[in-house]
């Protein structure tokens, strides 16, 4: 699959583009069965909230489970991706973010790249994230809110806050968001589990705390340009991977064929 070229001026220009539906109800059940079946065990990958119980994140699947290295190579995620970076590209990083009926706490505004350079030593944001709806996202559910055009803006680099939430990060500091909202505008796609939005990793992002009965989960798939590797991550490889297996691209039914 390959995006044409209105698509690829969208991202140029608001810094993300949005596909609903990308990915079929059928290919979302084989990756929701093995997600909630690895959730049974406890793992070094899975971040709880603050309660402790509850799971908010859980890292890299693809690097022990069957779907999701699958998923990597998906001929709808591997084209678009491989165009965005401008070539070659691995994963650098896959995480599924969790948010609980009524309880999925928020993630704050930031930019990914800062942390990508400044702490895992990424030379440049030849990168695109590839966000994963695997559930149904609603405007109650806490659904991800982007601000247009601001992959092109640069801000002080927000100090690491270990306090916000149950997992650190560089949140950008509101007052720059809210200059940039009154600006540019806040977005927030809803759809289907299976939408998906490929987005720059500058681009200033958000979500709020989950409210409603329904659950929110969001897969958010890393792709980097293989010349833009990154040297000297500061993280442990369980959250950024060492593999730089470049990505192939496997056959339509590559997670069809695991379907039961």
């Amino acid at each position: 699959m390959q995006l044409n070229e209105a698509q690829l001026e969208e991202y140029r220009r608001r810094g993300f583009i949005f596909m609903p539906g990308l990915l079929s109800p059928g290919e979302m059940a084989v990756l929701n069965r093995e997600l909630k079946e690895t959730l049974k065990t406890p793992r070094r990958e899975l971040v709880l909230e603050k309660d402790g119980k509850t799971p908010r994140s859980i890292f890299n699947m693809h690097a022990f489970n069957d779907a999701y290295r699958r998923l990597i190579g998906h001929p709808k995620i591997v084209g678009p991706a491989r165009q965005l970076v401008g070539g070659t590209a691995y994963v650098f990083q896959m995480v599924i973010n969790f948010k609980a009926p009524f309880s999925g706490d928020q993630w704050p505004w930031h930019q990914d790249y800062p942390t990508y350079h400044h702490d895992d030593g990424m030379p440049r944001p030849a990168v695109v994230n590839t966000l994963i709806f695997m559930e149904e996202v609603s405007p109650w559910n806490g659904p991800l809110m982007l601000i247009p055009e601001t992959h092109t803006m640069d801000f002080p680099l927000p100090p690491i806050d270990t306090k916000t939430t149950s997992y650190p990060g560089r949140w950008t500091q509101t007052q720059f968001v809210e200059e940039a909202a009154r600006a540019k505008g806040i977005v927030a796609p809803t759809g289907p589990a299976g939408s998906v939005i490929f987005a720059h990793p500058n681009i200033l992002h958000a979500s709020g705390p989950n409210m409603s009965p329904w659950g929110r989960t969001l897969m958010s798939l890393t792709i980097n340009a293989l010349d833009n590797q990154t040297r000297g991550s500061r993280r442990p490889d369980y959250i950024v991977p060492a593999d730089r297996t470049p990505l192939e691209p496997l056959g339509e039914d590559c997670l069809m064929a695991l379907a039961r």
